[in-house]
C-alpha cells in the first residue's frame, strides 16, 4: 500500500460524506487488538486439538487393552473390577474428547469467523470507513468468547483424558504384577506338594 492510499489519523476521525462519522483511531485499534487476540486463540485451539487427538489415541489404546491368559487366571477379582471400571470411564470420556477435536477442526471454518477476516482484511487493516464498527466489534467479543470456551473445554478434556490414561495404565500393572506374584506363589506351593 502506497502512502497516497493511507489513511491519516485525521481521516479517519473526520465524518463521512454521508454526515455519518468514521470509525476512530481507538476504535480501529480495539478492533485490530480483538482480531489478534482471536487469532491468538485459535493458534493455542489449533496446539490443544492437536494434543487433545493424542490423548484421544492413548485413551483408545488403554480401553482395548487386554489381559493376558495368565493375568486373568492369577489377577484378584477386585483388581479386574477396578481395571474394568477404569476402563468405562475412559469409554465415557472419549465423546467428550472427540467432540472437542470436531469442533477445533472445524471453528476456522465457520461463517462468522470467515465474514469477520474478510472485513479484517477488506476494512480494519487498511483502514478503509466500515459501516457498523460498533456490531462488528460485538460480533468480534462474541467469537474472543468463544473461542476462549472452545479453548477451556479443549483444556479440560485433555487433563481429564491423561488423568483417565495414568489411572488405567497405573491400575493395570498393578493387576499384572499382583497376577504375577499370585502365578509365582502358585508355583510355590505345587513345587512343595511335589
Amino acid at each position: 500500500m502506497d502512502s497516497s492510499e493511507q489513511l491519516s489519523e485525521a481521516q479517519v476521525t473526520t465524518p463521512a460524506a454521508g454526515g455519518e462519522p468514521d470509525v476512530s483511531l481507538d476504535q480501529w485499534q480495539a478492533l485490530e487488538a480483538l482480531w489478534r487476540s482471536i487469532l491468538g486463540l485459535e493458534a493455542n485451539i489449533e496446539s490443544a486439538r492437536l494434543s487433545a487427538n493424542a490423548v484421544r489415541g492413548d485413551m483408545e489404546a488403554a480401553f482395548r487393552q487386554s489381559l493376558a491368559v495368565e493375568e486373568k487366571l492369577h489377577a484378584s477379582q477386585a483388581d479386574v473390577s477396578q481395571w474394568t471400571q477404569a476402563k468405562n470411564r475412559i469409554h465415557y470420556s472419549l465423546p467428550k474428547v472427540r467432540e472437542f477435536v470436531h469442533r477445533a477442526t472445524w471453528a476456522l471454518a465457520s461463517v462468522e469467523r470467515k465474514r469477520l477476516e474478510e472485513i479484517v482484511k477488506t476494512h480494519v487493516e487498511p483502514r478503509v470507513p466500515l459501516p457498523d464498527a460498533d456490531k462488528v466489534r460485538e460480533e468480534m467479543e462474541h467469537l474472543q468468547k468463544a473461542r476462549q470456551v472452545l479453548l477451556g473445554q479443549g483444556n479440560s478434556v485433555q487433563a481429564e483424558g491423561r488423568g483417565l490414561v495414568a489411572e488405567t495404565n497405573r491400575i493395570l500393572g498393578n493387576l499384572r504384577r499382583t497376577a504375577a506374584d499370585n502365578a509365582r506363589k502358585k508355583k510355590e506351593r505345587d513345587s512343595k506338594r511335589r
